[in-house]
């Protein structure tokens, strides 16, 4: 994946056709959705990592390959339903368990994405708990494949919206899946993890990318609309900042009509 793909600045609504009525999410998900290529095939999360690679498919890359964790192989449903509705798998081209969809991460996989209630300064993941383990706030989903995922894929982009503090902190409350731990690439080498560690994490503020040697992470460029002094009110560290920092395209009245109507129902969009 081609750090231009998501990359990018802000067009003009009167000459672009860019559409001036969009949320926030909506922007996040069509955002990360740019970075899948037409050929690429695409492991894929629970949550809006589902609806990313959906709504690839259905607006520039139709010959994308999607794997999604519980052995879904290239589904392509009427409209985005949650993983567990029977629609989602009734024209997959292939079902499988998912020991073989996480084994698919290691040589079959170009590019994976994964969701999260928590992303700190190194890149590490939290969807397990909020607060203390034993004396949680409030206990997530918890990792299912996120931790296979994080560890093995080649390429890694986190998906989040609702950007805020609390959900980007300076450190996880646990560690579901690991980044760069507490400030070095070198870490994951030294615990034979294969993978690549996270390339990119898309918000609806903004897209963010790492230090090649400390892993830590720095905005590369602001959501259409968004501010710089926002970011840093939404984020429980003092951020680093690219010195070109980029604006992002704002989504076309295009994309977000054929987002909104692959989810009429809100399954991902409410």
């Amino acid at each position: 994946m081609e750090e231009s793909q998501i990359k990018g600045s802000v067009q003009e609504t009167s000459s672009s056709g860019t559409s001036s009525s969009f949320s926030r999410r909506e922007a996040a998900i069509i955002t990360a959705a740019r970075s899948i290529s037409e050929r690429d095939v695409v492991f894929v999360g629970q949550g809006l990592p589902v609806i990313t690679a959906l709504f690839a498919k259905r607006d520039h890359a139709p010959n994308c390959v999607v794997m999604h964790e519980y052995g879904v192989v290239d589904t392509d449903p009427p409209v985005a339903v949650e993983l567990a509705h029977p629609l989602f798998a009734e024209k997959a081209i292939y079902l499988c368990d998912m020991i073989d969809a996480l084994a698919s991460l290691i040589y079959h996989i170009d590019v994976a994405f994964l969701g999260a209630a928590q992303i700190d300064r190194y890149g590490n993941v939290n969807t397990t708990t909020i607060g203390d383990y034993f004396n949680p706030t409030y206990r997530i989903s918890g990792s299912g494949g996120a931790n296979d995922i994080g560890s093995l894929a080649p390429d890694l982009v986190l998906v989040m919206d609702n950007q805020k503090a609390s959900k980007f902190p300076e450190a996880v409350d646990y560690c579901t899946t690991p980044g760069y731990f507490g400030g070095s690439r070198k870490k994951r080498a030294e615990l034979n993890l294969p993978g690549s560690g996270p390339n990119a994490v898309v918000t609806d503020l903004g897209v963010y990318r790492f230090e090649k040697k400390s892993g830590e992470m720095y905005l590369e460029s602001l959501q259409s609309g968004v501010t710089l002094d926002e970011v840093r009110e939404n984020t429980g560290w003092k951020i680093k900042v690219a010195k070109n920092l980029g604006v992002q395209p704002e989504p076309t009245e295009e994309e977000v009509q054929r987002l909104r109507a692959l989810d009429p129902r809100k399954v991902y969009l409410r």
